[in-house]
């Protein structure tokens, strides 16, 4: 029932932002406004929940990319940055701004989350320039870029011009910035 609350929820939040009521919850779910509570003290402890179960998925999901034996290097790279939550489904660019705008606290577990990720993220990066399938460059660019695409990724209006998942979108920029603009004909260095 819990896993069911969550998932349902998750839901609701995709489709109408943190804005959702218990009610329309219940009503989704088939169940009283009681049954939810007896679970959940609160509409804030259930997003929270949400929130929580999303992260922790995201945290194992990234071990078991770094602690993979069968990925190589650049398999490794293009899982990490393009990772997203399996386990109730991923969060809309609207949620995602509400939960920067109204649950700050929240919020701020997603950027530490975002942190550990990119050290992770260096790490293999690292690894491929000591293999030599990368070259070097300044990691705080790379850092930079990404961060800013994810931000300006998750922006609706992009998306649904572009006719984009944002998982879809995510996959196109982590392949730009793996293999960038060159064809893979024309990647031998000119003389």
């Amino acid at each position: 029932m819990l896993k069911r609350i969550r998932t349902e929820a998750l839901n609701l939040m995709n489709e109408k932002g943190i804005n959702f009521t218990i009610a329309d919850l219940a009503k989704q779910l088939g169940v009283s406004k009681r049954s939810i509570y007896d679970h959940f003290s609160s509409k804030v402890n259930l997003i929270e929940a949400v929130l929580n179960e999303i992260l922790s998925d995201l945290q194992v999901q990234i071990q078991e990319i770094v602690n993979s034996q069968q990925l190589n290097t650049i398999d490794k790279l293009s899982a990490l940055l393009t990772a997203s939550p399996k386990a109730l489904g991923p969060l809309s660019s609207r949620v995602i701004v509400d939960i920067k705008r109204k649950l700050p606290e929240q919020w701020n577990k997603f950027e530490y989350f975002f942190d550990a990720r990119w050290q992770e993220i260096e790490k293999i990066i690292e690894l491929g320039i000591q293999q030599k399938q990368f070259r070097t460059f300044d990691m705080r660019i790379v850092q930079q870029i990404y961060r800013g695409s994810i931000n300006e990724l998750y922006e609706y209006q992009f998306l649904t011009q572009s006719n984009q998942t944002f998982q879809n979108a995510i996959a196109a920029m982590t392949d730009i910035l793996i293999f960038g603009f060159i064809a893979t004909d024309n990647r031998q260095p000119s003389n």
